[in-house]
């Protein structure tokens, strides 16, 4: 059974979700204070498999080094993000504290799926917000990274934004079959439903 723990992280509130059944434990972005998710694992007599990353920006990513030095798990991101990951102007770390670079282990490419023990995910290119952004579809949960939120949907004023790809990326969410549960990187979770009814961006 699959069970999603969010741990709120960072300096503005970053949503961090702790992807777990018996036997597997993987982290979807990963930033600020890590100490409230290692106490965690250590109460299910978890070991963290791998960090999956949505997007390479500083509010995402803060607390790479340090998860991943703790259970040496890879860290999975999308293909078209790696420049961003690795150049702390662009996902502005150098402006927001301290340098922060990324090297992911696992590149990911638009309708790739592939297993981490017993979880399964696909991968959703959804460029805008940046110019890798992908969300993770999990059974019927989605995680949306910093594409679409509760009722909006991401910036794209920032380093590799672009405001027609995130509306492309935007439709091709809402042509996902179903009414999947959304997990965004920021706010309350939601549902595809909702958004298709509610959100003016969508």
């Amino acid at each position: 059974m699959i069970q999603i723990k969010t741990f709120p992280m960072g300096s503005i509130g970053t949503n961090c979700y702790l992807v777990y059944s018996e036997t597997t434990a993987v982290l979807i972005d990963c930033d600020g204070d890590p100490t409230g998710l290692f106490h965690f694992l250590q109460e299910k007599n978890l070991k963290l498999s791998a960090i999956l990353l949505t997007h390479g920006h500083f509010d995402h990513i803060g607390a790479v080094a340090e998860v991943k030095e703790k259970f040496s798990c890879p860290v999975y991101a999308g293909a078209e993000e790696a420049p961003l990951l690795a150049d702390p102007a662009l996902n502005y770390s150098c402006f927001c504290g301290a340098p922060v670079t990324v090297v992911p282990d696992v590149l990911l490419h638009d309708g790739e799926t592939f297993t981490i023990g017993s979880l399964h995910f696909q991968v959703i290119f959804t460029p805008g917000h940046t110019q890798g952004s992908v969300c993770y579809l999990l059974e019927d949960i989605l995680f949306s990274g910093d594409t679409l939120f509760q009722g909006s949907c991401g910036r794209t004023d920032l380093p590799t934004g672009d405001w027609q790809q995130i509306r492309a990326s935007l439709q091709k969410l809402s042509q996902i079959p179903g009414n999947k549960t959304v997990y965004p990187g920021h706010g309350p979770a939601t549902t595809l439903d909702e958004e298709r009814q509610n959100n003016p961006f969508f």
